[in-house]
């Protein structure tokens, strides 16, 4: 029993070297991951170019509550420019090649949870943006326009966020099932005094 378990360890490590070495296939994989996040921070980047660009001009031409939402638009968008600045630029460092299975799979991991945290950071800057309104309206003249306004700024700036990263997530999603069919395509078979492994591309 022990020398089949052994041969069965073997076999299996052999298998899963065998679908490392696919490196074509990963690099296409690892390819098509780094050109979506490429395009998500793309997104992200014109989002926040044209809040700031609004904001700065509705900052000018209103008052009031109206004021403080285009300047809150246009104080976030800075901070989400920057980051879909470096999150472009780090990305097109990237070489698909360098990553054999496991790398694969801990990119692909780690991409997923990073949309999933931010969600749920999505979640919590609009509930901070509804508590800012409530709060605003216990206050009086320049401080309830600035609460209130920021407020709707944060409710708005937090539902796009939730929005694109809930998106994000089900792309990547969907990218990362392709990976794991490689596993499908490996067959074990028990035969009497013989364990088989089998990979078919």
């Amino acid at each position: 029993m022990h020398k089949y378990a052994v041969t069965l360890t073997m076999l299996l490590l052999l298998a899963l070297r065998l679908i490392a070495q696919d490196s074509l296939s990963l690099e296409k994989f690892n390819r098509e991951r780094i050109g979506t996040t490429k395009t998500a921070m793309v997104v992200l980047g014109g989002w926040s170019v044209a809040n700031i660009a609004t904001g700065l001009i509705g900052m000018g031409q209103t008052s009031g509550e109206a004021k403080y939402f285009h300047q809150m638009n246009a104080i976030w968008n800075v901070v989400n420019l920057g980051i879909a600045t470096a999150g472009y630029f780090g990305n097109r460092k990237l070489n698909p090649g360098s990553y054999n299975m496991q790398g694969s799979i801990k990119e692909q991991n780690k991409i997923e949870k990073i949309y999933l945290v931010n969600g749920a950071l999505d979640v919590a800057y609009i509930l901070g943006g509804l508590y800012a309104r409530e709060y605003g309206k216990n206050q009086t003249g320049k401080e309830q326009d600035r609460w209130k306004g920021y407020g709707a700024s944060i409710i708005l700036q937090g539902g796009f966020l939730l929005l694109y990263d809930a998106v994000n997530l089900t792309i990547h999603h969907r990218h990362g099932k392709t990976l794991y069919k490689k596993f499908d395509a490996m067959q074990i078979t028990f035969a009497p005094g013989r364990v088989v492994a089998a990979l078919n591309f």
